[in-house]
């Protein structure tokens, strides 16, 4: 549900959204609408460019198509207010000059997964890569790293081992494993792989290519490759935002519980979180979870990545459940 929602929202809003308002009369002649990009052009072909909203689901509408919506609204009221022109009505629709938005926006800070860093057959490119990432708007929380040799992490089967390993050691659902296959010259490429901790193995996998430079020029060679990393940490974040959030119970205590996720996975005081127990492994696709056992409510942090909750519906819960926002 929550790998839905978030391509949902993030398809949203990287759409060009145009917005105006009417009036429409059928029904209600006083509410107004607020025409923005379909959500459903790229699904079909024959979808509209726009589809018509009510204006009122600017604040009452879903939250993460809201802001789009919202954002749309008002860069065309501000471009009105700005010409003096009075809002636009149903016998004259709008012409306004696409927005974009930025698809950085489109990624919640609210749940951030835990993320263990690795290199396959070169070291150098891990602390470069993980400085990258840690420094991007809504980046997940990154976790200790194991000491490990990278020749030993080659074959995907060892990088799928490895990150169950991960999940059962550290609390991180997912590990990420960076490589450059075929080198650091212009031209090539380098490479993100993201695998499941629950043992679906390989889920995701993106790439930046190495632009052009003097090979005769280090510091030509430097800025190359310091933006070909910088592309691959935005789309290796952007993929991890798209998939689902876990977090691990790492004691319990009667009803009050203690969980790998606190204030840098964006979760607050108050929030209700779901217990999961069992479930199925897709390979390739993740980790399904089978059944709701209970619900816990944050209710204090621990450190800046641990929190305590208390039980408030079902029960027992034990270690080797699993904690979700869904």
């Amino acid at each position: 549900m929550i790998v839905k929602s978030c391509l949902f929202s993030f398809l949203i809003l990287s759409l060009t959204a145009c917005a105006g308002t009417h009036a429409v009369g059928d029904k209600n002649p006083s509410t107004e609408y607020v025409e923005v990009s379909n959500p459903a052009f790229t699904m079909s072909r024959d979808a509209p460019d726009t589809i018509w909203v009510p204006k009122s689901s600017v604040d009452n509408g879903p939250p993460r198509a809201k802001e789009a919506i919202k954002m749309a609204y008002k860069s065309v009221q501000g471009n009105q207010a700005d010409s003096g022109a009075p809002p636009q009505t149903s016998s004259s629709l709008p012409v306004a000059s696409p927005t974009v938005a930025n698809t950085t926006s489109s990624l919640s800070a609210d749940m951030r997964n835990r993320v263990v860093v690795l290199g396959t057959g070169s070291d150098l490119l891990t602390i470069p890569f993980r400085e990258k990432l840690r420094v991007l708007p809504h980046s997940p929380v990154l976790a200790i790293a194991p000491d490990i040799a990278a020749n030993k992490i080659q074959s995907r089967d060892e990088r799928a081992a490895y990150a169950v390993k991960n999940w059962q050691d550290s609390g991180a659902p997912l590990s990420l494993f960076v490589s450059a296959p075929d080198g650091l010259a212009a031209g090539r490429y380098l490479a993100a792989e993201i695998y499941d901790g629950m043992g679906a193995g390989l889920l995701s996998r993106v790439e930046a290519i190495i632009p052009p430079y003097d090979a005769k020029d280090p510091a030509s060679q430097n800025t190359a490759l310091d933006s070909a990393m910088t592309l691959l940490a935005e789309r290796a974040r952007d993929a991890i935002a798209l998939l689902p959030w876990y977090a691990k119970i790492v004691a319990v205590e009667g009803d009050r519980i203690y969980i790998n996720a606190g204030h840098e996975a964006g979760i607050n005081i108050g929030q209700k979180l779901k217990v999961y127990r069992g479930g199925r492994v897709m390979q390739g696709l993740g980790f399904s979870p089978e059944a709701v056992v209970g619900t816990v409510e944050v209710t204090g942090f621990v450190g800046a990545n641990g929190a305590t909750a208390l039980i408030k519906g079902g029960g027992p819960v034990y270690l080797t459940d699993i904690i979700t926002g869904q």
